[in-house]
């Protein structure tokens, strides 16, 4: 049995069709509530708007503001997205640090790739990407209350659950700060 592998990539324009069939997934969006309107360009079906506006958001914030596609071998099977966070910003009791940089994002997979430890796999990917690229100090992601998977996922990447909120809007919110990182990934 040849084991295949989990790789990542920066959305290409050619990647548009799979994330937007994959954001029309039922199953796939049955948590994401405020994600992906979040990312600010996904909220039309117009490729070519879409890829303008993330280009142009990307040149501006660089990996700050990253969309990332999950591959196994050479086939697409889910997405990764993470952005900065203001200065201030809350969410629910969670209030972003000050002075520090912090990102926030999630990862989805299509369905028939879940309960295969596939999810673990890209998220260790993913966050060994942003602290690898960026100066990043805290990424933060906010699995809904009711998503077991998610959270079990975000835990063996090394996110720890913020204990100062039950949920806000039906999510908690998990961190993982670069020192934690290093702990687990260095």
């Amino acid at each position: 049995m040849v084991n295949k592998k989990i790789t990542i990539s920066d959305l290409k324009e050619d990647d548009l069709s799979f994330l937007f069939d994959l954001w029309h997934t039922p199953e796939v969006m049955r948590y994401a509530d405020e994600f992906p309107r979040y990312r600010g360009w996904s909220k039309s079906d117009d490729y070519q708007l879409a890829w303008k506006t993330y280009q142009t958001k990307r040149d501006r914030l660089g990996y700050d503001y990253t969309q990332l596609i999950l591959w196994l071998d050479d086939l697409p099977i889910g997405e990764s997205f993470f952005v900065i966070l203001p200065e201030n910003y809350t969410f629910g009791k969670w209030a972003k640090p000050n002075n520090t940089k912090s990102l926030m994002g999630d990862i989805k997979l299509l369905p028939e790739y879940w309960g295969r430890g596939l999810g673990s796999e890209g998220m260790c990917l993913v966050v060994r990407f942003f602290f690898t690229n960026t100066d990043c100090e805290l990424l933060v992601v906010p699995p809904h209350r009711l998503n077991p998977a998610a959270n079990r996922v975000y835990r063996k990447a090394g996110f720890v659950l913020f204990t100062g909120m039950r949920s806000w809007r039906n999510h908690k919110i998990m961190e993982l700060t670069r020192g934690r990182y290093q702990e687990l990934y260095e």
